[in-house]
């Protein structure tokens, strides 16, 4: 009997293509029995509890990391995840490796050996989550605080992530500078910075690899931080990247420090905090960052003196929330194809597939 798949899929993901009637005939020509299942149902955790032979998950890095939590959080599912990436950003499948459309990785999927997949914890007093891509502070989770989208434009990919990257340089320009205590491995940093990201991954956000040697499943986080005095360098990578559009490539790596660790502990004094790409209700963060709040901010910044500043700052110290994030000793198995498919017959099925 043919295996069985399950395949999860964002129907309204980034680029919208291939559809769920073209994904299916492509996995059962794959020789796999397929099971639909809608991405955004309500119960999708008790549906992931029918065990399959491939959990198939078709979506941007939101429906990817729902899946790996859901799974996560089944001791008895060691079902392998097979990403198809179809989002925006394509953060998570980027850092695999995973560069091809899904008519292109489908038919490798027998070829390809499995990797693994580590996941975080980020814990505080007012409970615990789980992440697969990372926790930041400051100014990118400022930048990427959730705004509606328009489903009407027209665009496409391309503009999107390059809107991001100019919207995160405009905060990178502004950020007010925070006082970092950082804890890692028992290591401790003090500095003052202008962002903080703690990856899982090597992306994040709008393309943005700011942890180049990040490895998804080597048990390991990388923070990245940039200080006060390496404002202007990430200015001039980031004018750089948007003007050679998607290509890292040609403008290298970010001039950002990067340590890597299993365990770090933050004090945190309420700046925007995000969680993969959510915003978590905690103490001192009512709601995601608001326009009133950052208007709010550049008042204070201009009002207050030098005296009064040194005193806040000791007051958010005195004050902070210690955010312990760590890893998880559970690994996801994930079925990742890398770079392109070569070689003329791949490139007549990719064509005969699209026709079908």
């Amino acid at each position: 009997m043919a295996p069985k798949a399950i395949l999860v899929h964002n129907a309204s993901a980034g680029i919208r293509e291939p559809t769920k009637d073209q994904l299916i005939a492509l996995i059962e020509a794959a020789g796999f029995r397929v099971k639909y299942r809608n991405s955004k149902r309500p119960d999708l955790d008790a549906k992931l509890d029918n065990r399959g032979d491939l959990v198939i998950v078709a979506g941007g890095d939101g429906t990817i990391a729902k899946v790996a939590k859901i799974l996560l959080a089944k001791p008895e599912q060691n079902t392998p995840l097979a990403i198809l990436p179809i989002g925006t950003a394509n953060n998570i499948a980027l850092s695999f490796g995973i560069t091809d459309a899904p008519e292109a990785l489908i038919p490798r999927w027998n070829q390809t050996p499995l990797r693994k997949l580590s996941h975080g914890v980020a814990h505080a007093h007012w409970g615990e989550q789980r992440f697969i891509e990372g926790v930041g502070l400051g100014s990118l989770a400022e930048a990427t605080t959730p705004k509606p989208k328009d489903k009407s434009d027209p665009k496409g990919r391309k503009h999107r992530i390059n809107a991001g990257r100019v919207a995160f340089r405009h905060a990178i320009k502004h950020a007010k500078p925070e006082r970092l205590y950082i804890t890692v491995d028992g290591t401790r940093i003090e500095d003052e910075v202008v962002l903080i990201e703690i990856l899982n991954i090597s992306q994040v956000g709008p393309r943005l690899r700011l942890a180049p040697n990040a490895d998804p499943g080597d048990n390991l986080l990388d923070v990245a931080y940039v200080t006060t005095e390496h404002r202007d360098a990430l200015l001039e990578w980031l004018d750089a990247l948007i003007h050679d559009d998607l290509d890292e490539g040609i403008v290298g790596p970010p001039p950002v420090a990067t340590i890597p660790g299993s365990k770090i502990t933050i004090a945190w004094n309420g700046m925007d905090l995000r969680i993969d790409d959510k915003f978590p209700l905690m103490p001192g963060q009512a709601t995601a960052p608001s326009e009133a709040k950052k208007d709010a901010r550049k008042k204070e910044s201009k009002v207050a003196d030098e005296a009064e500043e040194k005193a806040k700052e000791k007051a958010r110290r005195d004050n902070a929330d210690l955010v312990t994030i760590e890893i998880a000793e559970r690994q996801l198995k994930i079925l990742a194809p890398q770079g392109k498919a070569e070689g003329a017959a791949a490139k007549r099925a990719v064509k005969k597939e699209k026709r079908s």
